[in-house]
């Protein structure tokens, strides 16, 4: 074992010996390979970098039981000792998945708590060192973890707050569950109402009584959302990300063309715009209401080389809209194929994609079949009602409502 001393490398700041430090290893992230690695690589490497760990009361293990499971702990610790000045750092071994659990749960919470009280005078932001043990790992490959080496990063890394939005949905709207079979309620873990099943997802019922949710990689109708969900079963988990290449496949050869208004501001406070795609269509309702493909993130890489917003920078804060209307299916499939290559889409087929930044999107939707009226927000699928909407912003980065809840090591 590694021994501390004089020619030792100091120590990063999130391994001082005033932090909890909580490992959570993600038992059905991606390949389900999280018990694994820590048992056999990370374990070892931390008692041999961080020695004082294995002889400390708070260096702690969990694992996860449930798909609720991290929304729990996160609710049950993580907030509770982050208001209550206990310095927290998580190291996360899961996909992006996981840490929008971490990230919902407290938003969601803290968000609530601001109509009831002050918020805490005392809150520690926890530090997360993600590990990229999920599927697709878009905020790993974003921020360089992956590139850099994700042990490297967690001993040399620096801290950097996380940015995040918010979603807005119509009152009914329910989230997909069970591979497609249920549609659940938003409702804090544990507590649904009488004769009501939980959805296990902290969603926020807003004054208006719609939902609120939070996330901090991707939002998509369309193309995107429509592979996402069909591609969320257990068989088809099993290609690893070539399930969205699969999935992308079946639903271009389907051809459908997303009905709907979409309108989005580039400026807080600015009147909504409506939508339209390039290259203008004949018509005016193809032009406005018809699309293939509406996605925004926070984000550069959705996968390792699929590169959907090559202007974003690791962790800059920025909202950006990738679009593209009610073109032929091998068009799409030529705009997402050059996205394999460096980003290279939003330049090459710029006639075919609307690319820039925003601050907020909003979709109201006139599809009939639910199908066909599913989003999805970082990896969660929801279905809105017929007739419904649904709207994303991003959060600000100061004030009352401008919470970044977590840092990540980067």
């Amino acid at each position: 074992m590694a021994q501390e001393g004089p020619d030792s490398p100091p120590l990063p700041s999130h391994f001082s010996p005033d932090r909890e430090v909580h490992v959570v290893i993600s038992t059905h992230s991606g390949k389900h390979e999280a018990e694994l690695f820590y048992s056999n690589t990370l374990h070892g490497y931390l008692i041999d970098h961080v020695p004082h760990l294995e002889f400390r009361k708070n260096y702690f293990v969990h694992t996860t039981t449930s798909r609720t499971s991290l929304s729990e702990l996160t609710s049950k610790l993580f907030l509770f000792n982050t208001k209550k000045g206990v310095k927290n750092t998580i190291i996360l071994l899961s996909g992006d998945g996981g840490m929008v659990d971490i990230v919902n749960t407290m938003t969601t919470t803290l968000q609530r708590e601001v109509d009831d009280s002050r918020p805490p005078s005392i809150f520690f932001k926890p530090i997360i060192v993600l590990f990229p043990l999920g599927t697709a790992n878009a905020l790993c490959h974003s921020a360089g973890i992956v590139a850099k080496g994700p042990l490297e990063v967690m001993m040399t890394g620096r801290t950097r707050p996380l940015p995040q939005f918010e979603v807005r949905f119509s009152r009914a709207a329910r989230l997909v569950s069970d591979e497609g079979r249920k549609r659940l309620e938003f409702d804090e873990p544990g507590f649904p109402e009488e004769g009501k099943e939980a959805s296990g997802e902290l969603g926020y019922y807003d004054p208006d009584g719609n939902v609120r949710i939070y996330g901090c990689v991707v939002f998509s109708w369309g193309v995107h959302a429509s592979l996402v969900a069909l591609s969320d079963t257990e068989e088809m988990r099993k290609r690893g990300v070539a399930r969205f290449r699969v999935a992308a496949a079946r639903l271009l050869e389907d051809g459908h063309s997303y009905i709907g208004t979409v309108k989005y501001k580039t400026e807080r406070g600015d009147e909504w715009q409506i939508l339209h795609h390039k290259p203008a269509s004949m018509s005016g309702f193809v032009r406005k209401k018809k699309h293939k493909y509406i996605l925004a993130t926070m984000v550069s890489n959705l996968e390792e080389t699929f590169c959907i917003s090559p202007r974003t920078e690791p962790l800059d804060g920025t909202l950006r809209l990738v679009a593209i209307g009610n073109q032929p299916s091998d068009n799409v499939m030529n705009v997402l194929t050059l996205a394999y290559q460096q980003g290279k889409h939003v330049e090459e087929t710029k006639d075919l994609v609307t690319y820039h930044e925003i601050d907020s999107l909003r979709i109201e939707f006139d599809e009939i079949d639910e199908e066909w009226r599913q989003i999805c927000v970082d990896g969660k699928i929801v279905a809105i009602e017929e007739g419904g909407w649904v709207e994303l912003r991003k959060m600000e980065t100061s004030g009352v409502n401008g919470r970044r809840v977590v840092e990540l090591v980067c």
